[in-house]
C-alpha cells in the first residue's frame, strides 16, 4: 500500500469520526427542551415535582390579644390543621397583639415581606380599600354569620375586588367582625342623646357616621379603647359586645344601646413571594381549608356575641335596644351618606354601587 493510499484512508475516516461527534452532538441537544426541568423531560409528573419545593415556615401577625377566641379557637388550630396535612411542608406560627407589625402597619408589612401572613382590619389603612369598606357600611347585616357569609360570595362574584385592592398580594379570606353597637358610659337611646358626646370610631366610615349623629368621633385602635374610655378621653364607643370580654370593656363600660350598626371588615393577606414557596397542590390544600373560614369565624362571632350579653349581665351593664321610631331616626340621618359614598367610587371608576347592591342582595339570600 503507498503512503499517499494510507494518507488519504486516515483523511477519510477522521472526517467521518467529526461527522458522527457531530450528529451525536446535535441529536442529544436537540431531544433537551429549553426552560423545561430534568424530571419534566423523563416523564415525572406533578406530585413528583412537589419534592422541588423545600418546607417552609411562615408567620401570621394580627391585631387581636392572644386571649381572643379567634386567635385559640380559629387561627391556631387552621396553622396546626396546614402543618398536619401537607406533613409538615408549610408550618404557620401566629403572632397575637400586633407582636411582629403594628396594626396600622400590618398590611404594608405583609407587602414588603417583613411578614408572611397579615390579618387585620383594613379601616386602619384608611383610602387604600373603598370597596372592602362597603362592607362597613351601616346597617348592612343582622348577624356576623350573614356578614360572613355574604363577604365571601361577594369576593367570589365580582373579579374587580381581587384585581384592584388585592392584586399586589394573595387574598386568603375576606370576611368581618361581629356587629357594633354603642358601649358607653353613660346610657343612650336616642340620636339626640349622642348630641356632643366623645365617641371612639373605628374608622373613616364611622367618623362620617358619628359627625352626621352630632356625634364628636374620635379615631382610636380597639387596643386603646379601655384606656380611652377608664381616662374619659372618649365617654364611649362603637364596637362589638364581645369585646367586654376580649378586650376587657366591661371594666370601664356600663351601658349598652344594640343597634347592629355595622361590621368591620377584616381581610387576611399574604405576601406573594411566600405564596410562591408553596407547591400547587399545597396552595390548593390551604384554599380548601380557607372555605370554610365564612362558616366558621361567622359562627365563632355569633358565640362570642352571646359571651358578650352574658358577661353584660354579670357585670351590671344596662344594656337596651332602641324603639322602631328611635332605630328609624338613626337610619334616616345615616342614609344620604351611603349614597355620597358610593358616587364618590364610582367617581373613581370602580363598581361601588354594584358592589353594594349585590352585597344587599347576597346579605338578604343569608337573613
Amino acid at each position: 500500500m503507498s503512503l499517499k493510499y494510507f494518507r488519504v484512508s486516515k483523511l477519510k475516516m477522521l472526517t467521518c469520526l467529526l461527522v458522527t461527534i457531530s450528529l451525536l452532538v446535535l441529536f442529544t441537544g436537540g431531544c433537551s427542551q429549553p426552560g423545561i426541568a430534568p424530571s419534566q423531560q423523563n416523564g415525572e409528573t406533578g406530585s413528583e415535582l412537589e419534592q422541588q419545593y423545600q418546607p417552609q415556615e411562615f408567620n401570621l401577625c394580627h391585631f387581636m390579644p392572644p386571649m381572643h377566641p379567634l386567635h385559640s379557637n380559629v387561627l391556631v388550630p387552621w396553622a396546626e390543621e396546614i402543618e398536619q396535612k401537607t406533613d409538615g411542608r408549610v408550618k404557620i406560627y401566629v403572632y397575637p397583639a400586633n407582636e411582629l407589625a403594628a396594626a396600622d402597619k400590618n398590611y404594608d408589612a405583609t407587602l414588603s415581606g417583613v411578614i408572611d401572613i397579615g390579618l387585620v382590619l383594613p379601616a386602619y389603612t384608611p383610602g387604600m380599600f373603598p370597596l372592602t369598606t362597603i362592607l362597613e357600611f351601616p346597617f348592612m347585616f343582622d348577624s356576623p354569620l350573614q356578614a360572613n357569609l355574604t363577604a365571601w360570595d361577594l369576593v367570589n362574584e365580582i373579579p374587580a375586588i381581587r384585581e384592584v385592592e388585592y392584586k399586589d398580594v394573595e387574598l386568603l379570606w375576606w370576611g368581618t367582625t361581629d356587629l357594633g353597637h354603642f358601649l358607653m358610659k353613660e346610657p343612650i337611646y336616642t340620636v339626640e342623646d349622642l348630641r356632643g358626646r366623645k365617641v371612639r370610631s373605628p374608622s373613616t366610615v364611622g367618623n362620617d357616621v358619628l359627625a352626621a349623629l352630632e356625634a364628636t368621633p374620635v379615631s382610636l385602635p380597639v387596643s386603646d379603647t379601655y384606656d380611652a374610655i377608664e381616662r374619659s378621653v372618649v365617654e364611649g364607643t362603637l364596637l362589638p359586645i364581645s369585646t367586654l370580654i376580649s378586650f376587657n370593656l366591661a371594666d370601664v363600660v356600663d351601658h349598652v344601646l344594640v343597634m347592629n350598626m355595622y361590621a368591620t371588615p377584616l381581610h387576611m393577606v399574604m405576601n406573594k413571594d411566600s405564596w410562591g414557596k408553596i407547591s400547587p397542590d399545597d396552595q390548593q390544600l390551604i384554599k380548601e381549608l380557607l372555605e370554610d373560614f365564612p362558616q366558621t369565624i361567622g359562627e365563632q362571632y355569633v358565640k362570642e356575641d352571646q359571651a358578650g350579653y352574658a358577661r353584660a349581665e354579670e357585670a351590671g351593664i344596662v344594656v337596651n335596644t332602641p324603639s322602631a321610631e328611635a332605630l328609624q331616626a338613626f337610619k334616616d340621618k345615616v342614609e344620604p351618606l351611603v349614597t355620597k359614598w358610593l358616587d364618590d367610587i364610582d367617581k373613581d371608576g370602580l363598581p361601588g354601587w354594584e358592589v353594594y347592591e349585590r352585597a344587599k342582595s347576597i346579605a338578604e339570600q343569608y337573613k
